[in-house]
């Protein structure tokens, strides 16, 4: 994990905006093939011919938390003009009702029950084919000196996600108006969950006769607001003369890629997201003895996945996001053109008087989190809460969390919006027509031959989960996630999807921005290519931190060990890797792993893992004859053909005699360390190191040994991680 004090993030300028887009399109799924860089469809625009009814501040004074129930003619003007239109997906199942229908009376008071809500909403929109009773609660509350909160609650009966389902679902869209000018200031869509980054637009126009638009995710029904008129899609940059949909600021998720950090829509961004089916009690829950939904009245099997870990490969076959029902206010131009249906606007507050509480049994869900002997399995469920229990209810900056965003509204800056998590999850894949991190760009093309695997963007979108106290589990937006409100402290990151085999690793977060795995970026692998490498130093001096380094795709793990003393990180099988290890007194160490390492059996295991001069030296061995397999391939006609290393060739080029020599004598160090001649040891590494520094002057002269510029590119940061190496060797203890 990497930290960073100081942030980046703030409201975005237009050359930062088109920076973004090309780092987007460039660099997040480089030769993928598969996903368009933070690609959305145009399904069309619309606009809406409404009449703006401002607020008059003289005239009405927007109800306080204890009073916010219509007004005696109806409800009151700044809530009617910022009533949202409500877009959803063509999968979606459940659309914002009222709960108090699906109230019951019991000992602890009236209470809506998950088993009745899911059981009677699921019963009257399967018989008549419309969303029951569509409504929205409005709630207006002051936020700052002169600036008021429009908040509009949407309820569902229940969320299916792909890494969470609940019964009774509260989404929130905010609208901060100027008292004095009646005009909007900020709008803010409520994310996935209180630890994702919501979707907010600072100084939306909002013109007479318009309003607000909701996009809301399938499923899960978080939401972003749609101001760019390309309605019904979520665009998190700008495309052509157009807006973005959100003013989140800009974040460096890794080291190649910047964007906003904001929750946006997975299912809405070009990206495949699947769905699983909620079980209770070991039953799904359309085969559950209590409950008689059908399976139809649960997401489309179409989209939804059963069994992640039965699966060889993530799925690619998932159809993208359609457009579906359009719920409009009355009075919106919507509700005369596009909406599908109306829904009633009403005050919060009667429910607060007719509903105590929402009840339902916990739904699970299992996580594979990597070991070494086993699986462990983790379960969680997150969900919002009732809304006049939670904090933004009265305090509603509590739930702005772009801090450029937060500033504009009151000035203050809460610690909380600082304290972030990031990063970029890719697939390591068979072929070398992916990313190659480990050699520049100007080097591909040379080393294709030889490199065995590259970095792709996953054909789906990933589930990620945080365990500290709390567990919370988000999705990836094209391979990127966020999280917000970490607490300082350890931390257990687990990246897991269908077909891929699970990714952990612990790290503590000790406020501001932490990039996760590398730098910001993880790796996954899919099950039918993984190799298992896993480590267990319990018997000698531990392992506290592992790294895992392609050769060609470049580092592919690194973290603190999962389990004490252990490690397990599932690589490809065609790849070739060094693992560095630091024991607990911050020794090095490093092993290699290539294809052949892995057997029948799909795993390498090093079961007394050690630290020290005998495994740096064994590996720098290794590493030498790859170097030697490159710099061959490389030689062209005039390289040597010869396939004994043994013997010379009046062919072989200089390059290729001294890293001959050099590999020979590393391999007689190997020998002497294991007799325990520190002294001898150290004299052979120092002469590998000097037949290295001639084999890089080689590649420097004017002839290069006859090499091209990028057979030399390619050469010689391997050479010199080759001097590198055997210095860490020598400096080692036997």
């Amino acid at each position: 994990m990497t930290a960073s004090d100081g942030e980046e993030t703030d409201t975005l300028d237009d050359d930062e905006r088109r920076r973004m887009l090309r780092y987007a399109a460039v660099t997040t799924l480089a030769g993928s093939g598969v996903l368009g860089a933070w690609y959305v469809s145009q399904p069309g625009e619309t606009d809406g011919t409404g009449e703006e009814t401002p607020l008059d501040p003289d005239e009405e004074t927007p109800p306080d938390t204890d009073d916010d129930v219509a007004a005696p003619d109806g409800v009151p003007a700044v809530v009617e003009r910022f009533a949202p239109d409500l877009y959803f997906g063509a999968l979606e199942k459940w659309f914002p009702t009222d709960p108090r229908p699906y109230v019951e009376e019991t000992d602890e008071g009236s209470v809506v029950d998950g088993f009745v809500a899911l059981d009677e909403y699921a019963a009257a929109f399967r018989e008549t084919g419309s969303p029951p009773a569509p409504t929205v609660f409005y709630h207006v509350v002051e936020a700052a000196d002169g600036i008021d909160a429009v908040q509009y609650w949407l309820y569902s009966a229940f969320d299916q996600f792909t890494v969470n389902f609940h019964w009774h679902d509260w989404e929130l869209l905010q609208v901060f108006v100027d008292r004095e000018t009646g005009e909007p200031v900020l709008l803010s869509a409520s994310a996935h969950s209180r630890a994702s980054p919501n979707n907010e637009f600072l100084d939306p126009s909002i013109s007479d006769g318009s309003r607000p638009g909701i996009l809301a995710e399938v499923g899960s029904h978080s939401s972003a607001s749609e101001v760019n008129g390309m309605v019904p899609s979520f665009e998190r940059l700008p495309i052509d003369d157009r807006l973005s949909d959100v003013t989140n600021g800009g974040i460096d998720v890794s080291a190649s890629l910047r964007a906003p950090f904001a929750y946006g829509l997975p299912r809405d961004e070009g990206a495949r997201l699947p769905f699983v089916l909620p079980e209770l009690d070991g039953y799904p829950l359309f085969e559950h003895p209590s409950l008689s939904i059908e399976r139809d009245d649960l997401i489309d099997e179409r989209v939804t996945v059963g069994s992640w870990s039965g699966l060889p490969a993530p799925p690619t076959n998932l159809p993208l996001r359609e457009s579906g029902l359009v719920l409009a206010h009355p009075d919106s131009a919507a509700a005369d053109g596009e909406a599908d249906a109306t829904y009633a606007l009403e005050p919060i507050a009667p429910l607060r008087d007719s509903i105590d509480g929402f009840v339902g049994p916990q739904l699970s869900f299992e996580f594979a989190i990597p070991g070494v002997v086993e699986d462990a399995v983790a379960s969680h469920i997150t969900s919002v809460g009732i809304p006049w229990e939670q904090e933004r209810f009265t305090d509603p900056l509590a739930d702005v969390t772009d801090p450029a965003h937060r500033r504009e509204i009151d000035g203050a800056e809460p610690s909380g919006l600082r304290n972030r998590l990031v990063g970029r999850v890719r697939q390591l894949r068979a072929g070398a027509d992916g990313a190659l991190d480990g050699v520049s760009e100007a080097v591909q093309d040379a080393v294709a031959g030889v490199a065995g695997v590259s970095f792709y963007a996953p054909p789906v979108e990933l589930a990620v989960r945080l365990a500290s106290e709390t567990p919370t589990a988000t999705v990836t937006r094209n391979g990127v996630f966020g999280y917000l409100h970490v607490e300082p402290g350890p931390h257990l990151l687990v990246v897991n999807g269908p077909g891929v085999e699970p990714l952990a690793a612990r790290f503590s977060h000790e406020g501001g921005l932490v990039r996760a795995g590398d730098d910001g970026d993880l790796t996954v692998v899919a099950n039918e290519d993984a190799g298992w490498i896993r480590g267990d130093a319990r018997e000698t001096n531990g392992v506290v931190r592992v790294r895992v380094i392609e050769d060609y795709a470049g580092v592919v793990y690194d973290g603190e060990a999962v389990e004490t003393d252990r490690f397990a990180v599932a690589v490809h099988r065609e790849g070739r890797y060094t693992v560095e290890v630091t024991d607990r007194d911050g020794r090095r160490g490093a092993y290699r792993v290539t294809p052949a390492s892995f057997g029948d059996g799909g795993e390498v295991l090093f079961d007394r893992i050690r630290a020290g001069k005998l495994s740096l030296t064994t590996t720098l061995r290794d590493e030498l004859d790859e170097v030697y397999t490159l710099a061959e391939s490389l030689a062209g006609s005039g390289g040597t053909q010869t396939t004994d290393r043994d013997e010379t060739r009046e062919t072989e080029t200089p390059v290729l005699d001294r890293l001959r020599r050099a590999t020979r004598t590393a391999a007689g160090a190997v020998t002497t360390v294991e007799n325990g001649d520190r002294e001898a040891a150290d004299e052979q590494l120092r002469s590998v190191v000097s037949s290295l520094e001639e084999v890089r002057e080689s590649l420097a002269s004017e002839r290069q040994s006859g090499y091209g510029d990028s057979a030399v590119a390619a050469i010689d940061p391997k050479v010199r991680a080759g001097i590198e190496r055997a210095t860490h060797a020598i400096d080692a203890k036997i």
